[in-house]
């Protein structure tokens, strides 16, 4: 935690990187296992890293899975589990990811449209929701900021739940983003990278100092 705010850093992809995210005071450690992101971490490379990284709770992150890949990864570790999905998806398919992990280890990631709200009946499955950037072609990592103003309405509406900002978040729009939607809980990712997958020390440290005045 970096003053009042919560930090997860996502798209870990090395022991080195999830060092130096820890060294800034990150509080979770995202590894995204959706082949088709450049951030993409094999369950195997994963495994070959899990020793060697620091003592930060770590995140799965995956789109849309199947029940049985969730109970892989329960096996590699992981602390919680980020799902990110289209918002027509059954409702019996999220039920079933509440289910395989508990609803207090459930990160509901729904991709909702500008004109989608987080939907009633989600909200039994989960304790946790992360709202990314709209793309209609893209599951995050679009490195674009996303709708603060439904963010801040869907946490007041919902304060019993935890609610993650993420989206385009980078050192020199976060306290804009912070002030402009009272998250007490954010997720970054690109902004926080010199290419995809490549963590910057220098933009790590940056994003310290913006939350540390805060």
């Amino acid at each position: 935690m970096i003053g009042s705010i919560t930090l997860k850093v996502c798209g870990i992809t090395s022991v080195n990187d999830a060092v130096t995210a820890a060294g800034v005071g990150a509080d979770w450690l995202g590894f995204i296992f959706h082949p088709d992101s450049p951030r993409h971490v094999s369950e195997p490379k994963f495994k070959a890293m899990a020793a060697q990284l620091p003592p930060v709770k770590k995140v799965a992150v995956t789109v849309e899975p199947q029940p049985a890949d969730l109970a892989r990864l329960k096996a590699a570790g992981f602390d919680v589990y980020q799902v990110h999905f289209k918002h027509d998806t059954p409702l019996e398919q999220v039920a079933a990811w509440s289910k395989e992990v508990g609803p207090e280890r459930l990160w509901l990631a729904p991709k909702l449209p500008p004109d989608q709200d987080v939907k009633p009946e989600w909200l039994d499955f989960a304790g946790t929701f992360l709202l990314d950037t709209f793309h209609a072609d893209k599951f995050g990592g679009t490195g674009q900021t996303g709708d603060w103003g439904k963010f801040k309405r869907h946490q007041a509406a919902h304060p019993g739940k935890t609610w993650v900002l993420s989206g385009g978040l980078n050192p020199d729009n976060i306290a804009a983003a912070v002030a402009a939607t009272d998250a007490l809980f954010i997720d970054v990712n690109s902004g926080v990278e010199s290419s995809p997958g490549l963590k910057s020390q220098e933009k790590l440290f940056a994003l310290w100092r913006a939350l540390e005045h805060l």
